[in-house]
Parts: structure tokens; sequence; C-alpha cells
């Protein structure tokens, strides 16, 4: 189901190369405004846009533009709307499934501050609350703002990329590829994949060891 209706997507996007970079603009944004971003497949749509960029069907740089922008609004409306209905109201209203990170995301962010708002895009569940668990515990809008960007200035060309370069290593086997090279390129595919795999779990437990540290401990 979920497969085909990226599939659709990316058809449409291929047809109205135009208006890529404001479609990537609204997915960043859902991708990083609270509790939606758990909803909409947005990371598999922003990996076909970045397979769209690697097979140079559409401009890399407006929509590489256009995730960041999408990235720091979604972040940027989900924190006003932490501070305008406040905490009371954002513990009643998330999901069952989300108030575990969310309660951890509201300690991380009274011992780190503005690195906790950097890294909470990076790790999944925190994600999803990052912006609310700023604007609950009063953060300063300069400090989150800041954060905030820089980190989707980073976030933005990491989601892109992996798609991009599987449309570029497509686009080099060409038409009639040698089935050496298939091989070659699905092989280093698996193996990438698979030292990911491996690898995040360690990096995420890493940072949640770190942030939980007591500072200067």
């Amino acid at each position: 189901m979920i497969e085909d209706w990226v599939a659709l997507f990316d058809a449409w996007v291929r047809a109205n190369a135009d208006w890529a970079a404001p479609v990537t603009f609204v997915i960043a944004f859902l991708e990083s405004f609270p509790i939606v971003s758990i909803l909409v497949p947005s990371t598999a749509l922003l990996l076909g846009i970045g397979a769209l960029i690697g097979t140079n069907m559409i401009s890399p740089i407006p929509v590489l533009l256009g995730c960041i922008a999408g990235g720091i609004a979604g972040d940027a409306a989900g924190y006003w709307l932490a501070r305008w209905v406040g905490p009371y109201a954002v513990r009643k209203r998330l999901p069952r499934s989300l108030r575990r990170p969310y309660a951890w995301s509201v300690v991380v962010f009274r011992r780190w501050g503005w690195w906790a708002v950097f890294i909470g895009r990076f790790l999944g569940p925190m994600r999803a609350v990052t912006p609310l668990a700023a604007g609950v515990v009063g953060m300063k809008n300069a400090s989150f703002q800041s954060a905030n960007i820089l980190s989707a200035i980073l976030w933005a060309p990491l989601m892109l990329m992996p798609g991009s370069i599987g449309g570029w290593l497509a686009r080099q086997l060409g038409e009639d590829p040698d089935p050496m090279a298939i091989g070659a390129t699905i092989g280093a595919a698996v193996l990438l994949c698979f030292a990911w795999l491996r690898l995040k779990p360690r990096l995420q437990a890493m940072v949640k060891t770190r942030l939980e540290a007591r500072p200067g401990s």
C-alpha cells in the first residue's frame, strides 16, 4: 500500500519537475512537525526525491534548499505550538507510544538544552517530540532556532544522499548494464546497509548515554 503510494508520488514528481522543491518543502515540514512525522512516510518520499536527483531528473540545489527550509519550519511550528497550548495540553494529546520518548526528551532538555535540540533531529523517536519538549520547558526562542537551523542544514543532505547515490549508480549502469557491475553494486549496497544497521543502534545508544549523563560528570 505505502510502496504503491510512494511509486505514484515518484511518477508525479518526474512529470512535474518544476514542483519538486515546493513538494520537498512540504514533505520535510511533515517529517519535522511533531507527531505527524510518524503518520506520513516522509523518509521514503525523501529517498525517492533523492533518487531523482541522482538520475539528473530534477535540480539538486532548489530541492536541497526546500528540504532545509521545510525541516526548519516544521520544528519551529512544533515549538511555537507547544509554547501556545502549554505542557498540560501537550501531554494530554500525545499518543501513548510517544509519551515515554517525550518524558525522556524533557529530562534531556533540562540538562543539555541547545545540544538536545541539535541532536534530537537525528534520533528517530526523539525527533517526533523534540520541538514539543523544547517549547514545554520554556527554551528561549533564539537558542532553539539556532539549533533548529544548524541541525536542518546537516539533516537535509543526509536524508537525500542515500537516494541520490542509488540514482547515480543506476545512471552509471545504464540501460543495458554489465551483470558483473550489477552484482558489484548490489553487493556494495548490501554491505553498506548491513554496516549501517549494525552501527546505528550503537551510535544511538552512545548518544543517549551521553545525553543522560549529568553535565560535568
